[in-house]
């Protein structure tokens, strides 16, 4: 009978054992699978951040190479002309930098290598557009001298030092901007890929296992990656997107991230085991479901305590990265966003505050990247130690900090910056070598409801728009709503300008120039305006000062000369005796080489003689450059064309300007002609008599009155140009006062 009573607690036992080891599996099985989404997700998360980390790293280093060029066209600003000089300035960047060698590009891509010689970088996109006015880098490896490739970084350089670019070749093997991006001990590593997969810089690591020259050949050689994740992959990188894909080498697991980086059209690719990450949990799980039929609940609560500590540390690592500055200490701009985020929940407003130190670069490149940093800390210690309670500061990126400010007055906000800027001022006074700092500041107020990308870019623009005068540490602008309605209107210009010139919008005015001698139309002036369907009619100060920043004026002068050739073609075939019409020229075309030969070609198709044709030039690119305007009257002579000075008396009129340059006529400006004063007559006359025996015609632009026009009359002026007679007209309503006959539409 016991025996029986104990047989059957054994097999009580031993069913109720089965039980728990069932569901033991069942839970653990559960667990496993959760366990291995969730790993997944954090696993896909945290590389994520990885790759973003390493794309700054190398974005910052590009950065710092295009800054050591700007740094060398300086230099040459400073010492023009001086051959040997910029020489040893060049060797000297060389020698302590990652460029084999650099040089200086002329307008048209020539390109002169102190130690090298002469090389054709005009097929260089980078050089060409570091020529045309923006920082670059070469999209692909490059070779200009026999034996070398390399990249190419490239910034513009606009002074009269002979060069319009600073150009320097860093070789694959001097290369430095995968540095410290190795990750997972080493395990984890960096490629750097051109928008076709060919590669710029291989990872310098052991466990790197994509070789060849090309990313797309090599994981079609050596991978298990499908056909379609490689053209999703190819499409992405030539549409400067960034994405993730997963593949198998020799049998082991490899997670690839590629981001663009921000110059260059280049991608920087991490790839890492995702073992190297999740291998310890993935170990333990196996463990945890092989001990759970004996130890089901210690398996349990030690698996669960095991996995929030793992996960804990890693999330720990994660925000160390992603929201702990490195230079610092402080908030990164992602934990700033954060911050300010929980600010607008709670529904109350705020000033953000762009601080940018003023020439940064300038004391980096004069004391070092140690001292420049020493630098940041102190700023970023000054700026917290004075925030009130709840306000955040954060350094956003190379020298530009953030600030959240309760302030909301502008009195208020420039006054806290002000003492900011003297204490900044405080760190380096017991140095030997001491240095004024200036910051320079743009504050926006920002609702509750904002976007803060917005609200920062508003604030930049404000701090860029910032009074920088040299007596005071700091200079603060707010953003105003007259400043965002001038950038809406500019940008809906920019938005509408290539289409307008292509469906012929811009269209040229003539305004007639009368002789104060036969009282006939002798000339006339081009002057564009804007047939906008949806805006009516433009006036030019309107449009071209925006157009005169961002370039497209070029392309609008040119298209106003083609339209005055084809208007006085009419005139010859129709038998009119054609009068000389002069077009403006804007400084910009002198910045391009042979940019007469543009419109020489647009006279040449039409068939117009040069002498019926005018270029007008502002004075003041005398003060930019004499010689450079002397070259171009000479050309603009040479190839037939008349040549005159507008807005004579505007600037700080010389009589060097008119020894030095021979235009055919002055245009006298109107300011002389407001109000009657008699000084300003006289300075008139002396203009008119001094033109005369310097054997140029003089127009008086602006004429608006009668009187104006007697008294022009009487001292000598060759012609009058002003409303007195005709504002711009068509040049329909042109034809009938100047030839007296019913004008051709346009």
């Amino acid at each position: 009978m016991k025996s029986f009573v104990r047989r059957n607690h054994i097999g009580v036992f031993a069913a109720v054992l089965a039980a728990l080891i069932v569901l033991a599996m069942a839970l653990g099985g559960f667990i496993a699978s959760r366990g291995s989404s969730l790993v997944a997700e954090e696993t896909s998360r945290y590389l994520s951040e990885v790759s973003q980390q390493t794309a700054f790293k190398v974005n910052q280093r590009i950065e710092f190479n295009l800054g050591l060029l700007q740094n060398i066209d300086r230099q040459l600003e400073i010492m023009k002309t001086d051959d040997a000089a910029r020489e040893a300035a060049i060797g000297a960047v060389v020698e302590s930098s990652p460029f084999v060698w650099i040089g200086y590009a002329d307008a048209a891509g020539n390109l002169t290598v102190p130690g090298k010689g002469l090389a054709d970088a005009s097929a260089c996109s980078a050089v060409m557009q570091a020529i045309a006015g923006g920082p670059a880098v070469s999209d692909e490896l490059v070779s200009l001298f026999e034996g070398e490739t390399g990249a190419l970084y490239a910034v513009p350089a606009p002074g009269d030092n002979g060069a319009s670019a600073i150009v320097g070749c860093v070789t694959p093997e001097k290369m430095e901007l995968l540095r410290d991006t190795d990750t997972f001990d080493g395990v984890g590593y960096s490629h750097i890929v051109s928008r076709t997969g060919d590669f710029i810089l291989r990872a310098d690591n052991p466990h790197s296992l994509l070789g060849g020259d090309n990313v797309f050949d090599t994981l079609r050689e050596k991978t298990d990656l499908s056909e379609d994740d490689l053209e999703d992959m190819e499409r992405n990188l030539l549409r400067g997107a960034g994405g993730r894909v997963s593949f198998s080498v020799d049998g082991e697991l490899r997670e690839m991230h590629y981001r663009p980086l921000d110059a260059g059209g280049w991608y920087v690719l991490s790839i890492v085991p995702p073992q190297a990450y999740t291998g310890s949990l993935t170990d333990f799980i196996a463990f945890a479901l092989a001990a759970m039929a004996a130890l089901c609940v210690v398996s349990f609560a030690v698996f669960g305590t095991y996995l929030l500590w793992v996960t804990g540390k890693k999330n720990r690592e994660v925000g160390r990265i992603a929201f702990v500055d490195p230079v610092t200490g402080g908030h990164t701009a992602a934990r700033f966003d954060q911050l300010v985020g929980e600010r607008q929940e709670k529904g109350v407003p705020f000033t953000l505050v762009s601080l940018d130190i003023g020439n940064f670069r300038l004391l980096n490149d004069l004391y070092g990247k140690a001292d420049g940093d020493r630098l940041l800390r102190w700023v970023h210690q000054v700026l917290s130690e004075g925030l009130h309670e709840g306000e955040v500061v954060a350094r956003i990126a190379a020298d530009t900090f953030n600030l959240a400010l309760d302030d909301l007055d502008a009195d208020a906000v420039d006054a806290r910056l002000g003492r900011f800027a003297e204490r900044v001022n405080s760190f380096n006074a017991e140095s030997e070598v001491t240095y004024v700092v200036r910051i320079s500041c743009g504050a926006y107020v920002v609702e509750p409801d904002a976007d803060i990308v917005v609200a920062r870019d508003r604030a930049n623009t404000a701090r860029k728009s910032a009074d920088s005068s040299r007596d005071r540490l700091c200079s603060c602008a707010f953003f105003s709503g007259v400043e965002h309605e001038r950038l809406l209107r500019e940008k809906d210009m920019e938005n509408a300008m290539e289409r307008a010139l292509a469906e012929g919008e811009f269209v040229a005015y003539l305004q007639p120039k009368v002789s104060l001698r036969t009282d006939e139309v002798v000339g006339a002036e081009a002057l564009v305006r804007w047939e906008s369907p949806r805006r009516g009619l433009v006036q030019p100060d309107d449009f071209i000062p925006f157009f005169e920043r961002n370039g497209f004026v070029v392309k609008v002068d040119l298209a106003v000369f083609e339209q005055v050739c084809a208007r006085i073609r009419s005139w010859i075939d129709r038998g009119l005796r054609p009068v000389p019409v002069s077009v403006n020229l804007s400084p910009l075309h002198l910045q391009r080489a042979n940019f007469l030969e543009s419109f020489e070609e647009v006279r040449r198709r039409y068939g117009v003689a040069p002498e019926l044709l005018e270029f007008e030039l502002t004075e003041r690119l005398a003060f930019d450059s004499l010689e450079l305007l002397r070259s171009v009257v000479d050309e603009i002579h040479e190839r037939g064309f008349r040549c005159s000075m507008d807005d004579f008396g505007s600037g700080y009129s010389s009589l060097n300007v008119l020894k030095e340059i021979p235009v055919d006529a002055l245009k006298i400006d109107r300011q002389f002609f407001v109000g009657g004063d008699e000084r300003a007559g006289r300075v008139v006359e002396s203009v008119v008599d001094l033109a005369d025996k310097l054997d140029m015609g003089t127009v008086a632009e602006g004429v608006e009155t009668l009187v104006q026009v007697r008294f022009l009359k009487g001292i000598g002026c060759d012609a009058v140009q002003g409303y007195v007679f005709s504002k711009p007209v068509p040049f329909s309503e042109f034809e009938r006062l100047a030839f007296g006959v019913q004008g051709e539409s346009a």
